[in-house]
């Protein structure tokens, strides 16, 4: 058997490998993935390579109609790669996921929306006091499996926002933070609020989890009397009507 022979062999059996793979009903990979990790897959269809289940749940929550596009030349440098969606309650979500042999995780172009408390039940909260729509839009979120950020980068912005605490709801307004890594960990940043409520701060949560934040409310002209009221209690506003607040703890 001559070099050339041996050649076209190798191509022919990495070939038929590839498509074996692609071909792979979704549904075993999913058996395959339930026994290495604890997650839960119902009503998976279609093949590993372009697949979607009815819903997807682990310790952290579950999702609905989890669809999912792998990218087999990212095999080829050590790396899973997919491009995945899952429905929420508005608009959905959307990313470019990435995962490396040596446990890094990589997220680009995260987009998409959901009410709080469609997010809060996710986290396994059953009730917020707050209530509003929030959009995500991370340009790169780069971690480990211990959550420690190697970068992140992007926009989340809190709309129609409302204190559920009081009949009927108090209106508060819209607020975009900025989402980004420093040495002392990951800072969400507020860059821009509008309606009743003025905010303006930030909270770091370093690698331990702890968290430290620092910040500044106000009613705006017009504002309803409650939120003033709710205001106050946080204590005495400075001359220039802000009210100060700073906290830190553990998550």
């Amino acid at each position: 058997m001559n070099a050339r022979m041996l050649r076209y062999g190798a191509i022919g059996l990495v070939a038929f490998v590839i498509g074996l793979v692609a071909f792979l009903p979704a549904r075993v990979a999913a058996g395959w993935a339930e026994q290495m990790a604890p997650v839960s897959l119902g009503g998976v269809t279609g093949t590993v390579f372009a697949g979607q289940a009815s819903y997807a749940s682990g310790p952290g929550g579950a999702v609905e109609n989890l669809q999912w596009t792998l990218h087999p030349a990212a095999l080829l440098i050590g790396r899973l790669s997919a491009d995945i969606r899952i429905d929420s309650d508005i608009n959905g979500f959307s990313a470019e996921v990435s995962r490396s042999l040596f446990g890094a995780t990589t997220l680009e172009n995260v987009t998409g929306s959901a009410s709080a408390g469609w997010l809060a039940k996710l986290g396994g909260y059953t009730f917020l006091p707050l209530s509003g729509d929030i959009n995500v839009d991370i340009e790169r979120a780069a971690f480990d499996d211990t959550l420690q950020f190697d970068a992140l980068s992007g926009q989340i912005r809190l709309g129609n926002t409302r204190w559920e605490l009081l009949n009927p709801p108090v209106q508060l307004g819209q607020v975009t933070t900025a989402l980004t890594n420093t040495e002392e960990g990951v800072q969400l940043t507020v860059v821009d609020s509008s309606g009743p409520l003025a905010l303006d701060g930030q909270i770091t949560i370093d690698n331990s989890r702890r968290y430290r934040m620092e910040a500044a409310l106000r009613a705006r002209a017009g504002a309803d009397q409650r939120l003033g009221s709710m205001l106050d209690q946080l204590g005495k506003a400075d001359d220039e009507g802000w009210h100060r607040v700073r906290e830190q703890g553990r998550l």
